[in-house]
């Protein structure tokens, strides 16, 4: 950046996992973009908090409040073989932070709904540049989307994971499901 400078350089760390607050600080003045793997708590949290990171370094996997905390925006993604592709279930990740054993790790890092939700949508979208044409519903903007079978900021937030897709609109085309 000091040699090539861009005015709107986005620099993004996938898999933002095991970052400490000072390191938090440092994205912060640098402006870089975390993505962070929040569902790693459910599939591996239980092993991370065992045998690989012990209880006070697994409890911070992807610290999205710290991160909020900080005004930094960030994305939540799913790894595909190792989590299945589900962003719904980023988001409840990201809201309950449960294990597969049912433990709750580092609920001081769990985040609302609707931020749970930007992650996925606008502020991904802003990571990739494409905030003018992806990541909310506003006039001029792709208005690709799921329709979902409760609102996830009004269901119990444990049930969040389970909302079923509707349908899926590509391109104003109806590509899954049934409008009906």
């Amino acid at each position: 950046q000091k040699r090539y400078p861009r005015a709107d350089a986005r620099h993004i760390v996938i898999h933002c996992q095991t970052v400490r607050e000072d390191q938090l600080d440092r994205i912060k003045r640098l402006g870089v973009v975390p993505s962070f793997f929040v569902v790693h708590t459910y599939f591996w949290g239980d092993r991370h908090r065992d045998i690989f990171l012990g209880p006070d370094r697994a409890k911070r996997i992807s610290p999205l409040r710290s991160a909020l905390k900080r005004g930094i925006l960030f994305s939540n993604h799913n790894d595909t073989f190792v989590t299945p592709i589900d962003p719904l279930l980023s988001v409840w990740s990201a809201v309950n932070r449960i294990t597969s054993s049912g433990q709750v790790l580092g609920e001081e890092y769990t985040i609302s709904v609707m931020d749970a939700l930007r992650s996925v949508t606008s502020w991904a979208a802003y990571q990739a540049c494409e905030e003018t044409s992806k990541g909310s519903l506003e006039p001029g903007k792709l208005a690709d989307m799921v329709v979902l079978g409760d609102n996830p900021l009004a269901v119990d937030k444990k049930a969040i994971r389970d909302i079923p897709v509707l349908a899926t609109i590509v391109g104003n085309e109806l590509v899954y499901g049934s409008l009906e």
